[in-house]
């Protein structure tokens, strides 16, 4: 879902209508270069807001038989200030802030984030307190587990300042209220498909030398670009992503 806004917090969901006027109006550009003689072109386009994509173009040095594909991946956008903290509290240690890296993540992705955030905590750290985080594609929970004792989510902590107090983290990972302590935290709403991809450009063995793909895409948030090309060939391989944010 797109970013969440809260009540409490300074950053409102509405922006007047000029800016955002204004802000359609800027073509932004995303660029990239890879030689693919020993790594493939791998690379994830993303931005911090609902987006339209105008144009996709990429251009190979060589009319050589390689493979490329632009796949449109659904997953979770972590937006600094805006989606990046969660609180977690154990039985014996008060409330931590979480904060996750802001950047485009897979389900599994974001719960390896999350488990990496989680073991980084300097209380947990001295405590011995050591977390796996995992997502399950099939069920679309996520699930936080100590390797001891008992451990619960805060959605809201009333110790905080109020513009600071809501997990606004939490719903990325279904997590939409305060939990018990329990053996494990799981998603109490389900997140389906983040590691799916759709595809809008699949060449196998192609030799053309440019590709310009110009059909408009409206992505969320949530959405991204996926950007691939196959290895072992003596291609130098320039991409260009030409889109406008939805403020």
């Amino acid at each position: 879902m797109p970013i969440k806004y809260f009540p409490n917090r300074i950053i409102k969901g509405k922006v007047p209508a000029i800016d955002r006027v204004m802000a359609k109006r800027t073509p932004k550009t995303a660029t990239g270069h890879q030689d693919t003689t020993a790594a493939a072109l791998d690379q994830i386009v993303s931005a911090d807001s609902d987006w339209i994509v105008d144009n996709i173009s990429l251009r190979f040095s060589a009319a050589t038989a390689r493979n490329y594909s632009v796949r449109i991946r659904n997953g979770r956008k972590v937006v600094s200030t805006l989606n990046d903290y969660l609180y977690i509290r154990t039985a014996d240690i008060g409330p931590q802030k979480i904060t996750l890296t802001a950047g485009f993540y897979t389900g599994a992705q974001l719960a390896t984030e999350l488990q990496t955030r989680l073991n980084a905590n300097a209380s947990f750290l001295a405590a011995g307190i050591i977390f796996t985080v995992a997502y399950v594609t099939t069920t679309g929970l996520f699930t936080i587990t100590p390797n001891a004792g008992t451990v619960q989510y805060l959605d809201y902590q009333a110790n905080e300042i109020p513009k600071n107090r809501e997990s606004i983290a939490g719903y990325l990972f279904g997590l939409t209220a305060n939990t018990a302590f329990l053996a494990a935290i799981t998603s109490d709403t389900a997140v389906y498909g983040l590691n799916t991809e759709t595809g809008i450009i699949n060449q196998t063995a192609s030799t053309v030398v440019e590709h310009y793909h110009d059909d408009i895409h409206t992505l969320s948030v949530d959405q991204a670009l996926h950007i691939e090309s196959s290895t072992g060939v003596a291609i130098v391989v320039d991409y260009t992503v030409v889109y406008e944010e939805i403020v």
